[in-house]
């Protein structure tokens, strides 16, 4: 089996569409669409399980990281205005969790860091969409927020030579810092896309200032340069936003 991972990895990435594709089809239908996705995602969290144990890798923290990328795409799949869009989205998913079930174990920084980025945006996207259609359930979107940048930080940094409880603080202190965000961002008048880019940005500058911190290569010049890199990408977000007057 484990000779055949790579064939493994894509038969999971095509594992999600015709999930999702089946239970969403014309529309979704959460009811049947939730229980058929909790059953694939724990069907593949025993295989990832099985895989790292097998290579002598394992992790809990390696593990969760595919369990996040799934939540992140379901949650951006049910929030697609069209079947058009599902269904491209769709099949980009089959290659993006296929790529990263065939790194699984892959301790590279890069690796890491893009699919730590690549969750993270999906998430952020998904939850300002939610309060965008479904305000009353604010509070339940805050804890989202909190609990999945704490994890995606604390995931990132488990490489980092320092100790549990420092990692552990530091995740919970960029998933607080994230949710007040959250909450703050949603008075501003923007479209949900919009704000899920602010907070995008945000979350990237403390996770990686706090990642040069935790190796104490933290300067000046790094610590200037991504704050330039985050105002930049925010500002061209701006302009190309539409503005309107609130009466």
């Amino acid at each position: 089996m484990i000779k055949h991972h790579k064939l493994v990895s894509f038969c999971i990435g095509l594992g999600f569409l015709i999930v999702l594709q089946k239970f969403a089809n014309p529309e979704p239908i959460f009811r049947f669409l939730l229980p058929a996705f909790l059953v694939y995602g724990f069907a593949v969290t025993l295989y990832n399980y099985w895989y790292l144990q097998h290579i002598q890798k394992y992790n809990f923290w390696i593990l969760l990281k595919p369990i996040l990328l799934m939540l992140s795409a379901f949650g951006i799949f049910l929030i697609l205005p069209s079947e058009i869009f599902r269904n491209t989205f769709l099949i980009v998913t089959v290659f993006v969790i296929a790529l990263f079930e065939v790194i699984l174990g892959n301790y590279a920084e890069n690796l890491l860091l893009n699919e730590t980025l690549m969750i993270a945006f999906g998430l952020f996207f998904s939850f300002f969409a939610a309060f965008h259609y479904a305000p009353a359930y604010e509070t339940y979107y805050l804890a989202g927020v909190f609990v999945g940048s704490a994890l995606l930080a604390r995931t990132f940094y488990e490489f980092v030579p320092q100790s549990g409880k420092t990692k552990i603080l530091g995740s919970l202190a960029i998933g607080l810092f994230c949710s007040e965000l959250f909450w703050v961002l949603n008075f501003l008048q923007f479209h949900f896309s919009t704000l899920a880019v602010f907070l995008f940005n945000l979350f990237y500058f403390c996770l990686i200032v706090n990642y040069y911190h935790l190796f104490y290569h933290l300067n000046f010049k790094k610590l200037q340069f991504h704050l330039f890199l985050i105002a930049g990408c925010s500002l061209v977000v701006l302009i190309f936003t539409p503005w309107s007057v609130i009466q």
